[in-house]
């Protein structure tokens, strides 16, 4: 019973089937293959030029940093490590990498004395010697860096005050 209508006997040696209901197995053509690879390398491309791209921007803004802290140290000194004289002054940081021009000028009082509240009650100052008002410089110090074609810059203006000497300190 087992052999009958061979059912139990499977490892027949049979011919396999021919004729048009066995279908080919098709693989991709060559212009296919050469089109996914084209395609393939103009995304890559892609992909290359917008991560430099940005790593170029990440690059630039770290440069600005690094201009901005100097800017700053130098800044901090004005008034504090040195006095404010006008004048104009230039350097470098980094080995040259970094330039820097620094101008100080004389300015006047953007708020005049006797416009900050005009219900004040004039002061007597009989006998009282008042302290003169104090000079404002305009500080513009301007931060450069890379080759001067694509060099960037940076250009930073602040005010500083300076009490002017008394007429006691003017005489040694």
């Amino acid at each position: 019973m087992a052999h009958r209508r061979g059912l139990a006997h499977r490892r027949s040696h049979a011919e396999p089937r021919r004729g048009p209901a066995v279908k080919r197995q098709r693989g991709f053509s060559l212009l296919e293959v050469i089109l996914a690879f084209t395609l393939l390398a103009v995304a890559l491309g892609i992909l290359m030029a917008i991560l430099g791209g940005g790593l170029t921007q990440v690059r630039g803004a770290a440069d600005a940093s690094v201009a901005t802290l100097h800017a700053q140290s130098l800044l901090d000194e004005v008034g504090v490590l040195e006095a404010i004289e006008p004048g104009s002054r230039a350097g470098d940081f980094d080995n040259g990498r970094y330039r820097w021009e620094m101008d100080i000028t004389e300015t006047e009082d953007p708020a005049p004395a006797g416009l900050s509240d005009p219900n004040a009650a004039p002061v007597e100052t009989v006998g009282l010697q008042l302290p003169s008002a104090p000079l404002l410089y305009r500080i513009q110090l301007d931060v450069s860096w890379g080759r001067d074609d694509l060099g960037r810059s940076i250009r930073f203006v602040t005010l500083r005050a300076r009490t002017p000497p008394s007429p006691l300190e003017q005489f040694p």
